[in-house]
């Protein structure tokens, strides 16, 4: 991959052979290693490495753009003719805006770890032969992805603004299923040396085991319990709906509520700049440096996220990022959680979640790779998977207690919750 003094040696040189226009170029390069793998064999590989520069010149509200993969000089001079004529070609844009000037960037946590880079295939092939060996020992079959990524990011405009960024990141996920139930477990990190295989195997294949032979129960209203995977897939609609121009036209369920409390007193959710096990991206939209943010505090919504136009109409700070959000927890593990219910449900993972009321944010989706009834702090029995209709609002207002916040995935650092009154809506047959 390209480094920093060569990347701004692009980027400079195709700022040199602007003038009497704003400008912006952005390069973007991905690096990824791959392996596919069900039914206990290695279905798929796939890796490489894709960069491109994309150039945007203004002309004065008009603007166009275009892409290249090439970067030697006649392929800059072609990429800087090109999007200059569209620009002359195009509308005008209302909701044009200046390019930002430099900015001063935060002293983050570094995202990058070479040995991600240096990984070979026969080391994830080794992982996943790990994997396959322990479900096979329990008769089982075991499928999933184990995806190396890296990532290098740099922005360059003609008001002298200059911003680089690289992140790398191991996402390894493995669902193993038995003749009547199935279990999952996921891990991600930025740096290989960080990933517990070991962990990973056997949290999948003791939550099969768990799984097995479930039994039906009634939908109803329940106590449950997500565990922080589930609590991403969940937690992410509303996360996604956290727009302040949304609100403001009045097509969420933030409207006017900026202020209020609508959730727990337990409920603070963050965008954090100082964590060494997730770290942050450096800059976003337009460059714009990422500094730490405050969503929701104690159950009031501080604030929602701007975009640069958005901002500059309602005089607010532009919000370059939204991810990684950081969700506080208390001083628990899930299994503590799980003494502490009466009775009520874990729930392991959700998926096909979907919109009932987008503007209400209520959403309808099932259970899937686990769901065990719980009865005087133990679970007792796998039950068969069960749709349910709930909003996250409600779910964050019934909580009764939270565990320690975990990394899931890239993209959060989340506590498991137990929530009260969460409404399952009708039995289904999906396994």
């Amino acid at each position: 991959m390209r480094t920093h003094n060569e990347i701004k040696q692009i980027l400079d040189s195709v700022m040199s052979k602007l003038s009497g226009v704003e400008a912006q170029a952005s390069y973007r390069s991905d690096y990824s290693l791959a392996t596919r793998f069900g039914e206990n064999s290695i279905t798929q590989n796939m890796g490489g490495e894709i960069e491109n520069l994309r150039l945007k010149v203004y002309k004065g509200k008009r603007s166009g753009s275009y892409e290249t993969n090439r970067f030697d000089d006649e392929s800059l001079n072609r990429l800087v003719k090109i999007a200059s004529a569209m620009a002359e070609d195009s509308p005008e844009d209302p909701e044009y805006l200046p390019l930002p000037g430099p900015q001063e960037y935060l002293d983050m946590p570094c995202g990058w770890s070479d040995d991600v880079v240096n990984l070979a295939p026969d080391v994830i092939a080794g992982d996943i032969a790990k994997v396959v060996s322990a479900a096979k020992v329990k008769g089982f079959k075991a499928s999933g992805l184990f995806e190396a990524r890296a990532a290098v990011n740099a922005i360059a405009n003609t008001n002298g603004l200059f911003a680089f960024d690289n992140s790398t990141d191991i996402t390894y996920s493995t669902t193993v299923h038995g003749p009547a139930g199935s279990g999952k477990a996921e891990i991600s990190r930025n740096s290989y040396a960080d990933m517990d295989v070991e962990k990973l195997l056997n949290t999948a294949v003791e939550n099969s085991v768990m799984a097995q032979n479930p039994v039906d129960i009634e939908p109803g209203d329940y106590t449950v319990i997500f565990e922080p995977a589930a609590m991403l897939e969940f937690f992410a609609f509303m996360v996604w709906n956290m727009d302040a121009r949304d609100a403001d036209e009045g097509t969420t369920v933030f409207a006017g509520k900026v202020g209020e409390k609508m959730f727990s007193d337990k409920v603070t959710v963050t965008l954090k700049t100082d964590c060494k096990e997730l770290p942050a991206p450096k800059f976003g939209d337009s460059g714009i440096a990422v500094k730490p943010r405050t969503w929701i505090e104690k159950g009031i919504l501080k604030k929602l996220e701007h975009s640069r136009f958005w901002a500059e109409k309602k005089c607010e700070q532009p919000d370059p990022a939204l991810y990684p959000f950081f969700m506080e927890g208390e001083d628990n593990s899930v299994e503590d959680l799980v003494k502490k219910c009466k009775r009520g449900l874990l729930v392991k993972n959700l998926w096909y979640i979907r919109y009932v009321d987008r503007r209400e944010l209520l959403l309808t989706g099932m259970t899937r790779d686990g769901l065990f009834l719980i009865e005087d702090g133990k679970i007792v029995s796998p039950v068969k998977n069960l749709r349910w209709n709930e909003s996250p609002i409600v779910f964050l207002n019934n909580i009764v207690a939270m565990s320690r916040p975990e990394r899931v995935l890239q993209y959060a650092m989340l506590p498991g919750v137990m929530s009260e009154g969460f409404t399952f809506s009708s039995k289904t047959e999906s396994v």
